[in-house]
């Protein structure tokens, strides 16, 4: 077995991750611990998007090809790690039969489960059970339908699974006809409640759906329809992804944390590969998240009330220092074995000292806001949203109210609570237009970078869009790499190639169109002395095809971390060399005319050449037979012809 030389030489560990494709929805969150984790170890990243880890039939290439995955060969990488959407759609025998491709190189993933693969997964039975026991229990809805993932998928079926077993709990019976089957897309949740209100005609009281954005499709559908959610229909999620607190109807779901996913994902494969042990499977805790669409009022609103029980005296403040940190990191849903808990119980103990300093002292009120800002900037900063500060003011106003027995406290401490609030109001409010500013001139940035590649139909009108706007995007490194001639691209059906070209580059801060057209092998990304050495990086490798035609790849160093910059980058050059390589066609095929035209009217002489040849001979021997008994008229006839045999 042949030993690829890693992408860097700088002595760092470099890790693949591999993902079907770029998600904003959850993807995001996953990669954004990833990220941090790989910063923390001072490691590389090459992010391989290639779709789903489907085999393609390839005599050549030990008899099966993955397409995008090819690039990756044994020793190149320290690691690899998999993606949840890599597990969609493929079998278990699919996704033993591509792990083994990378054999002996220690694997990490979240939510896909194979053989000699450390699986991250989260409590996919306890979260469905959770979520459909509240509807049941609390709202006493008996006719629940259920919107499932694939059939065969694992995280699929353990939440379908959970869902009949707490019907089998409350002894409700099980009905086929209230399940329909999605594939996780809003499109199919859209389907699903079409089949379950037309085709079925069925009449529900709650729809549960197995993950988030086919609840909003489902969602959707009701509202189209004039049915009132939670009134008319209740509707659940699983994930809590960000879009479902911002809904018409904010959705209660489930949660788990995609960044500690990622993270623990990301720290499990640091582990294998430094030889440790690491169980095969870990369960993530999930918790159910309460908002509007089941028809309770949301968490954050229910933990703003304080009972008359929780206010009477049950100890000195100073005692319930630790006691109240504990709760504050159940408000935010921080784990005790978080790396970063330290830094959580620090801001927090300092948050409450200053606090019980601002009771004492009138004039310390300033520095508890200042120190109700830290605590935010800290959440904020790794992912926490606008929610989950809420919760904590309310937390910690329940636990300082329960030790204050004077009525001049009370109303100091109930005036710094209610500008603390006023003050995360203000900061959530600060955060999202930030958060729109952004969008906004990103959107701006990719719009204009479209416009100017829409007519480009030549590399020199591609670098001309990318050199004006690269810088704008914060994009710094970009190479495209060819599989063969652009006029003659493969089909995406086909094993790629062995070998391919540097046929774009753009690096300091100059685009160019290389001259040597030398190949490249199968498992050096980008030709030698490009991978970056002076710096960490994290770089993204995605495919170059449209409309069946297989162009290529491109490896582009991460600047931005919206991954939508990348998708939009990579459906704009496919695109561009699409148009280049039917203009090139076009050409290819005018010259074919020409030539034939050309070799046409060359033949149509020498064709005339060779008859006055051949007739001249047949001349000269009528020039000789002179007839004798032909009368006048046929002399002359004679003549002429014998005349123009020697012109």
């Amino acid at each position: 077995m042949t030993i690829l030389p890693k992408p860097s030489d700088s002595g760092r560990k470099t890790i693949a991750v591999l993902g079907a494709q770029l998600s904003r929805v959850w993807g995001a969150e996953f990669m954004a611990g990833v990220l941090d984790s790989a910063k923390a170890h001072d490691m590389n990243l090459v992010y391989f998007v290639g779709g789903k880890p489907v085999a393609i039939a390839a005599p050549e290439q030990s008899g099966r090809s993955y397409g995008l995955y090819d690039l990756i060969k044994p020793g190149q990488f320290d690691g690899i790690l998999l993606a949840a959407d890599m597990g969609h759609i493929a079998s278990a025998d699919d996704i033993k039969n591509f792990c083994r491709v990378f054999a002996p190189t220690p694997i990490a993933s979240f939510a896909v489960q194979a053989q000699g693969v450390s699986s991250f997964i989260a409590d996919n039975d306890g979260g469905m059970r959770a979520v459909i026991r509240h509807l049941i229990e609390v709202h006493g809805y008996k006719r629940i339908a259920f919107i499932r993932g694939r059939q065969g998928e694992l995280e699929a079926d353990l939440r379908f699974n959970a869902y009949k077993e707490e019907l089998k709990a409350h002894d409700i019976r099980f009905e086929e006809q209230l399940v329909v089957e999605g594939d996780y897309s809003p499109e199919s949740g859209r389907a699903a409640a079409r089949v379950l209100l037309d085709d079925r005609g069925m009449r529900v009281q709650a729809i549960a759906a197995s993950n988030d954005r086919m609840a909003f499709g489902a969602l959707e559908v009701l509202q189209q329809r004039g049915i009132q959610v939670p009134d008319g229909v209740a509707v659940t999620g699983f994930d809590d992804v960000t879009e479902s607190q911002s809904m018409g109807v904010p959705l209660t779901t489930v949660r788990q944390s995609f960044y500690d996913a990622g993270r623990k994902t990301f720290e499990s494969l640091v582990k294998r590969i430094n030889g440790e042990t690491v169980e095969d499977v870990t369960v993530l805790p999930t918790q159910l998240v309460i908002r509007w669409s089941c028809g309770c009022l949301p968490e954050s609103v229910q933990r703003a009330v304080v009972l008359p029980k929780e206010v009477a005296h049950t100890g000195r403040l100073e005692n319930k220092r630790e006691a109240a940190i504990r709760a504050l990191f159940g408000a935010a849903g921080i784990s005790e074995m978080d790396p970063l808990k330290d830094q959580y119980r620090d801001v927090f103990g300092r948050t409450w000292d200053i606090f019980l300093a601002s009771l004492r002292e009138t004039d310390q009120s300033e520095a508890f806001l200042k120190m109700v800002l830290s605590s935010v900037e800290v959440l904020q900063r790794y992912g926490y949203d606008s929610t989950t500060w809420h919760n904590m003011i309310s937390t910690f106003r329940r636990y300082a109210l329960g030790g204050i027995s004077s009525n001049t406290t009370m109303l100091r401490a109930e005036n710094l609570f209610q500008q603390a609030r006023m003050l995360v109001g203000e900061l959530s409010q600060r955060a999202q237009a930030f958060r729109r500013l952004q969008f906004e001139q990103q959107e701006e940035a990719l719009g204009n970078f479209g416009f100017s590649m829409a007519p480009a139909m030549t590399f020199d009108e591609i670098g001309d869009a990318i050199s004006r706007h690269f810088p704008a995007l914060g994009l710094e490194r970009w190479y495209v790499m060819f599989y063969s001639d652009v006029s003659a691209p493969g089909s995406i059906s086909s094993p790629p190639p062995e070998s391919y070209r540097l046929l774009l580059q753009y690096d300091q801060n100059k685009f160019q169109i290389p001259h040597e057209k030398s190949a490249i092998a199968t498992g050096r990304l980008v030709p030698r002395g490009k991978t970056p050495e002076d710096h960490r990086y994290t770089a993204l490798v995605m495919p170059l095809a449209l409309a069946s035609n297989r162009f290529g790849f491109m490896w582009t160093e991460m600047g931005p971390t919206d991954w939508d910059v990348y998708v939009r980058l990579k459906n704009l050059l496919s695109s561009a060399l699409l148009r280049t390589m039917l203009v090139q066609q076009r050409e290819q095929a005018q010259k074919e005319v020409e030539r034939l035209l050309s070799e046409a009217r060359e033949r149509a002489v020498e064709l005339a050449r060779a008859r006055d040849v051949a007739e001249k001979p047949q001349c000269r021997m009528q020039n000789f037979l002179r007839p004798s008994r032909i009368g006048v008229e046929g002399w002359k006839r004679w003549r002429v012809r014998r005349d123009n045999c020697h012109r």
